[in-house]
């Protein structure tokens, strides 16, 4: 999977967020706040390709976290990206 390059972090009122235009004229822009480890994640890997395990690997080898805790993780942060039809 791949975060799709037309997709950029900006900063909003000392908040980083995603815009993400609706893809129906009917549909309203969402915006996907990003927390310190989102955007942690969000640097790391924009622009490669990467698979869950690469993701896990980064919060395993960043933070003080277990492979269990950070595999949901992970999978939660994957999960809210497709859902916003952000991931390639």
């Amino acid at each position: 999977m791949r975060i799709l390059p037309k997709y950029k972090v900006r900063n909003v009122a000392n908040e980083n967020v995603v815009l993400v235009q609706g893809r129906n004229p009917g549909d309203m822009t969402s915006v996907i706040a990003l927390n310190e480890t989102s955007l942690y994640l969000w640097n790391e890997l924009y622009g490669k390709d990467f698979e869950l395990q690469d993701v896990v690997s980064l919060l395993t080898g960043h933070y003080d976290v277990d492979e269990a805790t950070a595999t949901k993780d992970a999978e939660s942060w994957v999960a809210t990206l497709r859902e916003k039809s952000v991931l390639d």
